[in-house]
C-alpha cells in the first residue's frame, strides 16, 4: 500500500521564512517505458553518456524472490503515482547493491556484470564504466540519485543554502512550512519528526497538504524541534527545519512604599539559552549605578533598593536568542498607601494531618484557620474525616483554580475545601479509594486514580471530575474504556502544570506488566493510541514531561521480575523513542522550567544524576552520591541561574539536602526535625514530603513527625517550626491572589 493521500489545505496561511512560493501539483507525470535492448555504452563522452535499462530477461529485475528495495515502499505506478521507469531502475539499484549500504562500488558492478553476462551486449564497456561517467563527485561510489541520473530518471535537488531552515513562531500561532526539495516532475513530499512520517499521525494540529507543505495549528512549546522533508522515494536529499516556539508572558505587578526594596524576578528559558538584559519603560536600565540596583544570577532577579516615586514603571526582562526575543514584565507602583496586589498578598500553606486541616501564613508562621476532622460538613450530617473519632486519611491534595481540592481516601469519596470560606463545601462520590489526583487547568478537569484496596496492588480505575473549579455539586465520570474494560489500569500519568504554562493535550496510562503505554486524549476522555515498548523490555514506572522540548522521560522495569531496564525518552508528539539509557537507573524529575532532568536512584545508595536535553534524548552532565536517605525532592528558583536548585528531605535524619544544579555544590540545612516512621506513611506517600511555593515564592515546607518546618529558599535557612500537629502528611501552597 502507498502512503495515504495528504489533505488539501483549506486556504492560505502564514508561511515559514526561507521557503519558495508554493507550487500546487494536480497530477504526477506518467512516463512510458521502452524495454528494447539498447547498447550499454552510447559513446565515450561523459557529458553525453546515459544508460537505458537492459531487457528484463538480462538483469531479471522482477523474479518472485527479489527483495523489495529499501528505498521504495511500493510500486507506486500501480496507484497512479510516480513512473514505471523509476520503479524499475530502483529495483536494479537494489539488486546491484549487494551489501545494502545505499551505494554501488566497483566490486558490486563487476559482480553484476559477470553474473548477468552483460559483456554480451557491448564489448567496448561494462557497468564499471558508470563510475567513470556518472560519478560526478568522483568518490568511487554511485548513490541512488547518481544511478537515477544515469538512466534519465527524475532527480530531486535542494539548494545547499536551504538545507537548514530556522523557523520562529509564538505559542498559539498557526504556521505553514514549505519544503524546498524540488524535482521534475515534482515529487510527493514526506515530512518527518524523529523519523516518524507525520502524515501517519492523523493529528488535527499537524497536517501535510497535497502541495507538500506542513501546516501546524495552535502552536505549543512541544511543537518546537526539528522537522525534515524529502521526496517520497528519495531520502538522500533532506531539508531540516528547526522550529523555535516562543511563549507569551504575563505581567507581574507590585505596589510598595517609598524607601522599601523591590525585587523583580525573570524566568527565561530556551535552547540555546538566551542573552538576558533589563529595561525600564523600553529603555535599557543602568544597572551599574552603585547601591541602587543589583542583578542576581545573570539576570534572573533585579533588586531596586530605597525606591522612590521615580522608580514607578514597567521593568522588563528581555531574553534574546537566535530564535527571537521574549519579554517578562514586572510593573512597579510606588505610593504612600500601596494597594494590595497579587505579589504582595499572603501565600498560605494548607497542611493535612491526622486530625484535620491547618492553614498557616509562612512569613510569621501564624495559624490562620483550622478544619477539624470532627467538623460536620455543611448541608450534611457527615464528619470531615468519616466516623467521629476516626483519624483523617489523606491520599493527595491539589489546588484547583479558586479552591484547594483535597480528596481523602475514606472509601468512595473526596472533599472540596473552599479557600474563601475555609470549610468543606462538597463531597464527591468516587470509586473505592480515590488516592491520586491531577488537575488540568485548561480543561478544568480533575483526574482521579482509584485503588481497589489499601495497598498499591492490582488493577485500578480512572474517573474525571469536570468543571472542577465551578461552585456546584460535582460528579465523576469514567473515560472511554479500553476494549470494554474499565479496570485494567495500573497507573495514570497526567502532565503537571509547569512554569512555561503549556497546555498538554494527552496523558498516558499503563497496565499491569504490560510493556507499553496507552495515550489518552484529555479533552475527549478517550484512548487514541497504543505505544509499544516491547523492544525495550519496558514496563513504565514513572513518567515526567518536558514542555520546552516536547519529550517524555520514563524509568522502566522488566515485567514480572521487576528488574530495572533503564530510562526511555519519547517524543511527545509522535511517541517515537529517541533514546534508551540502559545504565541510567532511578526516578526522573523534570525541573519546572523543563531545562533539566534530575534522576534520583535510592536502591543501593542515593545517587542524583543531572542530565540535559538534546536532539537525541538525554546527555549526562554529572552525578552526586550522598549518604542521606532521600524521601522526597523539590525544586526552588536558583539565585545564580535562570533555572532551579534541588532540595531533598530525608527519611531518617533532621537534615535537608541542597544541590546547586548549576555547579554541583552540595550543602545541608540542619535542624528540621525527624520524619515520622516510614511504616506510618500511607497511600504510596513518602514519610516526609518537601514542597516549594513555586517560581515566585520564598519558602518551602517540610512536615516532620509532629510539626512542619518553613524553610526560606532564598537564604537556605529555617524560618520557623510549627508544632502541635499529629503526623502532618501533605502540604499544598495556595495564593490568596488566585481567588477572584
Amino acid at each position: 500500500m502507498g502512503r495515504p493521500a495528504p489533505p488539501r489545505r483549506p486556504g492560505p496561511g502564514p508561511r515559514a521564512k526561507g521557503g519558495s512560493p508554493l507550487q500546487k501539483q494536480n497530477a504526477t507525470k506518467q512516463v512510458s517505458l521502452d524495454l528494447t535492448p539498447p547498447p550499454l555504452c552510447l559513446n565515450q563522452n561523459p557529458t553525453m553518456n546515459r544508460y537505458s535499462p537492459p531487457p528484463p530477461t538480462l538483469l531479471n529485475p522482477l523474479p518472485p524472490t527479489l527483495p523489495k528495495p529499501p528505498q521504495l515502499p511500493k510500486l507506486m505506478a500501480e496507484k497512479g503515482r510516480g513512473s514505471e521507469r523509476e520503479y524499475l531502475v530502483g529495483l536494479m539499484f537494489s539488486k546491484f547493491d549487494t551489501n545494502n549500504n545505499g551505494a554501488l562500488d566497483r566490486d558490486e558492478l563487476v559482480q553484476v556484470s559477470q553474473a548477468e553476462e552483460v559483456s554480451r551486449l557491448a564489448e567496448e564497456c561494462s557497468l564499471v564504466d558508470m563510475l567513470r561517467y556518472d560519478d560526478p563527485n568522483d568518490d568511487g561510489h554511485l548513490s541512488l540519485n547518481e544511478f537515477y541520473t544515469a538512466f534519465s530518471v527524475s532527480v530531486v535537488s535542494l539548494d545547499k543554502a536551504l538545507e537548514v531552515n530556522h523557523v520562529s513562531a509564538r505559542v498559539g500561532d498557526n504556521l505553514e512550512i514549505k519544503c524546498d526539495v524540488t524535482g521534475t516532475p515534482t515529487p510527493p513530499i514526506v515530512w518527518r519528526r524523529n523519523g516518524l512520517d507525520l502524515a501517519a499521525l492523523n493529528s488535527e494540529d499537524i497536517r501535510v497538504f497535497v502541495d507538500g507543505s506542513l501546516y501546524l495549528t495552535r502552536l505549543q512549546l512541544v511543537h518546537a524541534g526539528n522537522y525534515t522533508c524529502h521526496a517520497d522515494r528519495n531520502k538522500d536529499v533532506v531539508q531540516t527545519h528547526i522550529l523555535t516556539v516562543h511563549m507569551q508572558v504575563t505581567p507581574h505587578i507590585q505596589s510598595l512604599r517609598p524607601g522599601e526594596e523591590a525585587i523583580m524576578n525573570c524566568r527565561a528559558t530556551g535552547e540555546p539559552f538566551p542573552k538576558v538584559e533589563w529595561l525600564k519603560n523600553d529603555e535599557p536600565l543602568r544597572v551599574d549605578i552603585p547601591h541602587k540596583y543589583e542583578v542576581v544570577g545573570n539576570g534572573t532577579q533585579l533588586r531596586v533598593r530605597n525606591i522612590g516615586y521615580a522608580d514607578t514603571g514597567a521593568y522588563m526582562c528581555q531574553a534574546t536568542s537566535v530564535g527571537g526575543m521574549a519579554r517578562d514584565i514586572s510593573s512597579l507602583v510606588v505610593q504612600e498607601n500601596p494597594a494590595p496586589t497579587g505579589e504582595q498578598q499572603e501565600t498560605r500553606v494548607f497542611v493535612f494531618h491526622d486530625w484535620g486541616i491547618a492553614v498557616y501564613e509562612p512569613d510569621e508562621c501564624r495559624l490562620f484557620h483550622v478544619i477539624q476532622g470532627t467538623d460536620v460538613i455543611p448541608g450534611t450530617q457527615e464528619y470531615v474525616c468519616g466516623d467521629k473519632g476516626t483519624n483523617c486519611s489523606w491520599g493527595r491534595a491539589i489546588n484547583v483554580a479558586r479552591d484547594t481540592s483535597s480528596h481523602g481516601s475514606q472509601e468512595r469519596q473526596g472533599l472540596v475545601v473552599s479557600v474563601q470560606q475555609m470549610v468543606v463545601v462538597d463531597v464527591i462520590v468516587t470509586d473505592q479509594y480515590p488516592v491520586d489526583l491531577s488537575y488540568v487547568p485548561n480543561l478544568d478537569q480533575v483526574w482521579v486514580l482509584n485503588w481497589r484496596s489499601t495497598k498499591d496492588e492490582g488493577v485500578k480505575t480512572i474517573q474525571v471530575i469536570r468543571d472542577a473549579s465551578q461552585k456546584k455539586k460535582h460528579h465523576t465520570v469514567h473515560p472511554e474504556p479500553i476494549d470494554g474494560h474499565f479496570d485494567l489500569v495500573k497507573d495514570l500519568f497526567v502532565p503537571p502544570t509547569q512554569d512555561l504554562g503549556h497546555d498538554f493535550r494527552y496523558a498516558y496510562v499503563t497496565h499491569t506488566n504490560q510493556r507499553g503505554l496507552y495515550k489518552l486524549d484529555l479533552a475527549n476522555m478517550k484512548y487514541v493510541k497504543t505505544v509499544d515498548l516491547t523492544p525495550y523490555n519496558c514496563v513504565p514506572q514513572h513518567l515526567v514531561f518536558s514542555s520546552l522540548h516536547g519529550l517524555v522521560v520514563m524509568d522502566c522495569q522488566e515485567p514480572v521480575t521487576g528488574r530495572r531496564t533503564g530510562q526511555l525518552v519519547l517524543d511527545y508528539l509522535t511517541d517515537a523513542v529517541l533514546s534508551h539509557k540502559t545504565n541510567l537507573m532511578g526516578r526522573p524529575h523534570v525541573v519546572p522550567d523543563s531545562s533539566l532532568v534530575v534522576t534520583v536512584d535510592t536502591l543501593y545508595h542515593v545517587k542524583i544524576t543531572k542530565s540535559s536535553f538534546s536532539d537525541h534524548g538525554l546527555e549526562y552532565v554529572y552525578d552526586v552520591i550522598t549518604t542521606l536517605n532521600v524521601s522526597d525532592v523539590t525544586f526552588f528558583p536558583s539565585r545564580l541561574t535562570h533555572s532551579y536548585d534541588l532540595y531533598a528531605a530525608s527519611t531518617d535524619k533532621d537534615d535537608i539536602f541542597f544541590l546547586e544544579l548549576h555547579t554541583g555544590k552540595v550543602e545541608m540545612i540542619t535542624g528540621v526535625g525527624k520524619a515520622m516512621p516510614p511504616e506510618l506513611a500511607e497511600w504510596s506517600n513518602t514519610n516526609r514530603a518537601i514542597v516549594s511555593a513555586g517560581v515566585f515564592g520564598h519558602y518551602m515546607v517540610s512536615p516532620s513527625e509532629a510539626a512542619i518546618f518553613v524553610i526560606n529558599g532564598e537564604t537556605r535557612t529555617v524560618n520557623c517550626e510549627i508544632g502541635s500537629l499529629v503526623h502532618p502528611r501533605l502540604a499544598v501552597w495556595n495564593k490568596e491572589s488566585s481567588v477572584a
